[in-house]
């Protein structure tokens, strides 16, 4: 089992495979496999159960290719008790095992959610009331999903709004800003699921930008750390001078250093999540958040309404801030005060130009 499942997604397997045990013992079958479709649309092998050891658990489903790509491009299901007469292959066994089988059953899941194969070493093993009785289950599995789904879903929701609390918090925990943004963007990755998160800042001058904070794994070179680079360079330095954010989530296209800086700060490291957020702060934007991952996590809607959320409170906190300095810069102005006192966070920066 996957161990970067999560605990939902981890118990939903086991279930799933148990199931495939029902199934296949149900049938007298060989073997039982799931194939349900994953985030790009894409049937893969889920759960199974079998007797054999040479199932390829990494196969991908085809349209129109073998018997379970006939039942994908068909949407209906598909019954052969003499499979040595098919020239079509099963496609999911890696060794010699296809060739000793002699029946096969498969059904399509509602709405295109995936596919329940059987398959047995017996020639006429199967007959029209088992394919009544694999519809049956296949109704049962995709009900299983849906429930599963929105027990994800209500669990998420749980999360975002844990996450919200604790970002609430935060000023009164740590008040010096730079705990407070350590902490700001481990939340948002363990919120997420997003790997890498930083945060990009304009610099004094207005015309260059520079990684302020970010994650314990963010894998920045040293060397690079406090150095600047110029708006318009990177992608970074695209949502600074465009202002606008960017989403590019992509499993066959990366990003590296050089694209998401211009520079090689993060090494030859392949990024196929790049989220950049702009925060505007005094009618500019000032700030940029940056979250990445090694592997491609498309935000649903209820993440793009939470990172929505958290980058308008972080607005909302630097205008505060800003327009404090502003107001101490003036009281300087008119009569000299007292050094701020660091235990009250007066250490936050004002944000630049």
């Amino acid at each position: 089992m996957n161990s970067d499942l999560s605990p939902m997604d981890a118990m939903n397997q086991g279930c799933l495979n148990h199931l495939l045990g029902i199934v296949a013992n149900s049938f007298d079958a060989y073997s039982a496999v799931l194939f349900l479709a994953d985030d790009e649309g894409v049937l893969r092998m889920v759960a199974h159960f079998s007797l054999g050891d040479d199932l390829d658990q990494g196969i991908e489903v085809q349209a129109g290719k073998g018997l379970v790509g006939w039942i994908l491009r068909n949407n209906q299901p598909l019954l052969v008790n003499n499979y040595e007469l098919q020239t079509e292959s099963l496609g999911y066994y890696s060794g010699k095992s296809e060739s000793a089988v002699k029946s096969f059953m498969g059904c399509p899941l509602r709405d295109g959610q995936g596919i329940i194969c059987v398959d047995s070493k017996k020639s006429y093993s199967f007959s029209a009331k088992d394919q009544k009785i694999l519809h049956q289950f296949a109704e049962f599995i995709a009900k299983l999903q849906l429930d599963t789904c929105r027990q994800e879903s209500s669990r998420q929701d749980f999360l975002y709004y844990q996450a919200l609390q604790e970002l609430q918090e935060l000023r009164q925990r740590y008040p010096h800003w730079s705990a407070y943004l350590k902490h700001y963007l481990q939340i948002l990755a363990g919120t997420t699921g997003i790997k890498h998160v930083a945060l990009a800042a304009r610099d004094e001058y207005g015309q260059n930008f520079f990684i302020e904070g970010w994650t314990d794994d963010f894998p920045i070179n040293q060397r690079t750390k406090g150095e600047k680079y110029p708006f318009g360079s990177g992608l970074v330095g695209w949502v600074f001078k465009n202002e606008k954010p960017l989403f590019s989530v992509d499993a066959e296209t990366s990003h590296t250093g050089v694209t998401l800086f211009a520079k090689d700060v993060i090494g030859s490291l392949a990024l196929h999540t790049v989220i950049c957020l702009p925060l505007n702060v005094h009618k500019r934007t000032r700030a940029v958040l940056i979250l990445a991952d090694e592997a491609p996590r498309d935000p649903g809607a209820e993440m793009r309404v939470f990172l929505r959320l958290v980058t308008e409170y972080l607005e909302f906190f630097l205008e505060n801030l800003y327009l404090k300095n502003q107001l101490n810069r003036l009281r300087a102005q008119i009569a000299p005060q007292p050094a701020p006192d660091a235990a009250h966070g007066d250490d936050i920066p004002l944000p630049p130009r």
